[in-house]
């Protein structure tokens, strides 16, 4: 007999909600959120991110409003995911694929909640989020609360829906910043001389 993937991934939720550990779907967009609001990333003003390149991943901490600790000491859960090309129809988002967007929240039980915010970043240019750091291109979602449901509980109730919109910088964004302050370096030095 033949099964359907919906029917692996229930079967898996099933699983893990059995054993007690909290489980978040990892998701900006494809789904009916049960607030609305814009979950995004941007580019820039009104250009929602493209590209396969960039991928999106998930860093979180037991307990809520931890927001000042999670650049530090935040931990990753499951997998990256890769942005969509630019002829999307659904600008801004990542794709889940046939991958399960269902993440483990470690140490973070049923009926808990934890602080969690999405990292993005050129993963064709930097091999980790911590090499994008170094490399000063890279976007982070203001950290945001999320308690894991209750057993039983319809899927909605494990989409990120306290997530909000938020920039990630391109390279070129980061070209044209360097151009412009190597410009207003060179007229300034040029007018000091005249001077």
């Amino acid at each position: 007999m033949k099964r359907s993937p919906l029917f692996l991934l229930f079967g898996i939720w099933g699983t893990w909600t059995a054993l007690g550990q909290g489980l978040v779907d990892f998701r900006n967009g494809g789904v009916t959120f049960p607030t609305v609001a814009d979950r995004k990333v941007y580019a820039g003003p009104n250009n929602p991110l493209t590209g396969v390149n960039f991928v999106a991943g998930l860093w979180y901490l037991p307990g809520a409003d931890r927001g000042s600790e999670i650049f530090s000491v935040g931990n990753q859960a499951g997998r990256t995911f890769n942005f969509r090309p630019p002829t999307t129809t659904l600008p801004g988002t990542w794709v889940v694929g046939s991958a399960s967007p269902l993440f483990v929240l470690n140490s973070v039980a049923i009926g808990d909640s934890a602080t969690l915010q999405v990292r993005v970043w050129d993963g064709a240019k930097y091999a980790s989020f911590n090499q994008a750091v170094a490399g000063g291109e890279y976007g982070m979602s203001a950290p945001f609360n999320y308690t894991v449901p209750p057993t039983g509980s319809t899927p909605d109730k494990y989409y990120m829906d306290n997530l909000r919109a938020f920039g990630a910088p391109e390279p070129s964004t980061w070209a044209l910043a360097a151009l412009g302050a190597f410009g207003l370096w060179w007229w300034r030095r040029k007018n000091a001389a005249r001077g």
